[in-house]
């Protein structure tokens, strides 16, 4: 063997490195994508989480929502405002999610689901009224998404907002 064709096989052995380091770097960024993308699904989970937990936490506030979901103008001042501060609060954690759906960090069965809530409040009577009061506070992307396609969905039959009063249309 002469010095040319160690040359020649010193270059064989370099290229194979190359292709075995890329191909372990696509795997790390992959597994890494993966960890961003759980990462991601946690985050929103647990925002939708600490929502419930302040509405189940506090009988004033639920029932407040409730009554604000059904007629949004029968509220008082006060619970007026504690019905805009929480769901100003439940839609920033929907846009979010939303936007995370939409960069393919969440998985799309897991947005289904968070979807159909937001639907089902912006849907109910009193979520109509606060849209058209509040919708203009939410990124344009979301906005559009919310008017064109959730607020145009009929309802599932059994959609219940907080589980208090039916907005879908049973089949008799």
């Amino acid at each position: 063997m002469n010095l040319n064709d160690l040359a020649n096989l010193g270059q064989i052995i370099g290229a194979v490195a190359v292709v075995v380091s890329l191909i372990y770097v696509a795997l790390q960024i992959r597994q890494n994508t993966n960890a961003v993308r759980s990462a991601a699904a946690q985050v929103v989970h647990e925002h939708f989480a600490s929502w419930y937990q302040l509405l189940a936490n506090d009988a004033e506030l639920s029932q407040i929502a409730v009554n604000g979901l059904r007629d949004y103008f029968s509220l008082s001042e006060t619970e007026k405002a504690r019905f805009i501060a929480t769901f100003m609060a439940f839609l920033s954690y929907s846009q979010n999610a939303f936007l995370k759906w939409r960069e393919k960090m969440l998985e799309p069965p897991l947005w289904m689901g968070w979807e159909l809530l937001i639907m089902n409040l912006v849907s109910s009577p009193g979520g109509k009224e606060f849209w058209k009061e509040r919708g203009y506070l939410f990124g344009e992307e979301f906005r559009r998404h919310v008017e064109d396609d959730l607020m145009k969905r009929t309802p599932h039959p059994d959609a219940k907002p907080m589980g208090a009063f039916s907005i879908g249309r049973r089949a008799e």
